[in-house]
């Protein structure tokens, strides 16, 4: 077996810190531009001509590119150079807003019909680039924290995550009434800043000797039932919010500019929420992913039905603060148990197939929230809390990741 790419790092703060940070900024541009398209896109859709499916469809089959290209980047990782694959993905995930900004900006004459095919392919480029980002940050944080911390390490990546999304719906609040134009430009431009932080601060670590089969191997008879809660976790998680700005218009009478608006609030409220529980999780240094786990889909279970029953944007914002904290707990829980049960050289192959996971759940969620929503308003929300139930119920039958861990 040849040898791979293995960050040989200590942990200390002279090192650590500034190359993580620019490992994570591209996680924080595609996830921010992932939290923007998913209450942008479908006031940009309508007025470009598209259809409400439509949408959901661009918005799916861009989550479903992951599933495809995660395993992938997690294997090359371990075998490639991981700042050459973070130079390549960085670039390509911001062309995808780029692009998105000029069509919906409508610089070009273009029929609904291209201007779909143009947006679906601008969401293909940014989102199976973007696939490499998450496991390869992934590596990173494995390997700069030891097993006792992993969850920790793990709250650290997800608030990262979490606090990209949060950037995107920010983004969609201040820029709704002006156009969603803007914000895609928005995040172009930040993810410049990027790419110049992977290029100055993220080095190429050194080469490692083959290790022990045990090492390498990817331990799905242990980790599955944290895939499927993955998958069915984010496909939970993503079918409500795409329908947050049609509910308003049609439900509330608002105007699109106003809708997009307040679905951006109402979307930074939850991103928020999960933020601050998974600083709290980075900060307290939790160990045990099941009882994480199970606080966390109980949480969700009970914002959702608080959803259902919102009278006003007031009311939908403290159910997004309900559902958004929960669902913080879930994210860290998950990547800290599948790290601990995997070696060493299995780190960037357990975050690839569990971003499929991942990109399979987003990928469903929408298209799933925008076709119940054409057989009633209130579907997706029924969809998502039986959904929720299932993550609760596979609690049961997951390892216990934090014997692992002294």
């Amino acid at each position: 077996m040849p040898a791979t790419e293995f960050s040989d790092l200590e942990p200390t703060p002279s090192r650590s810190k500034p190359e993580l940070a620019a490992a994570l900024s591209g996680v924080v541009i595609y996830t921010s531009a992932n939290g923007f398209m998913t209450g942008g896109l479908g006031v940009a859709g309508r007025t470009l001509g598209l259809t409400d499916i439509e949408v959901g469809l661009i918005l799916g089959l861009g989550a479903f590119i992951g599933v495809v290209a995660a395993p992938a980047w997690g294997y090359a990782s371990e075998i490639w150079s991981r700042r050459k694959l973070m130079l390549l993905a960085v670039p390509m995930v911001v062309l995808g807003p780029a692009v998105m900004a000029i069509v919906t900006e409508q610089f070009l004459l273009l029929s609904a019909a291209v201007s779909g095919f143009v947006l679906g392919a601008a969401r293909l480029i940014q989102a199976v680039f973007g696939a490499a980002l998450i496991p390869v940050a992934q590596g990173y944080v494995a390997d700069l924290t030891k097993p006792s911390h992993r969850v920790r390490g793990m709250g650290g990546l997800s608030a990262a995550i979490s606090f990209g999304t949060l950037s995107g719906s920010v983004l969609l609040w201040l820029t709704g009434q002006l156009g969603v134009a803007l914000g895609f430009a928005a995040i172009s431009v930040f993810g410049l800043f990027a790419c110049l932080m992977v290029l100055a601060y993220l080095p190429t670590a050194l080469p490692r000797p083959a290790l022990p089969r045990r090492e390498t191997t990817l331990p799905l008879a242990d980790i599955w039932p944290y895939l499927v809660i993955t998958f069915v976790g984010f496909t939970c998680y993503t079918t409500v919010p795409p329908i947050f700005a049609l509910r308003l218009m049609d439900r509330f009478g608002m105007d699109g500019g106003t809708a997009a608006a307040q679905t951006g609030m109402v979307l930074t409220v939850g991103v928020l929420a999960v933020c601050i529980a998974q600083v709290l999780i980075a900060v307290w240094g939790f160990k045990r992913p099941r009882a994480m786990l199970r606080a966390g889909s109980t949480g969700i279970f009970t914002g959702l039905a608080m959803l259902l029953f919102a009278s006003d944007v007031l009311a939908m914002c403290l159910s997004m603060t309900v559902i958004g904290f929960a669902v913080g707990f879930l994210a860290p829980a998950v990547l800290g148990a599948i790290s601990l049960l995997g070696g060493r050289g299995a780190q960037g192959k357990i975050g690839g197939i569990n971003m499929a996971a991942r990109g399979l759940g987003s990928a469903l969620g929408p298209v799933l929230g925008t076709t119940l929503y054409q057989i009633n308003p209130d579907a997706p929300i029924l969809g998502s809390l039986a959904l929720v139930t299932i993550v609760f119920i596979l609690t049961f039958i997951s390892r216990d990741a934090r014997v692992l861990s002294p």
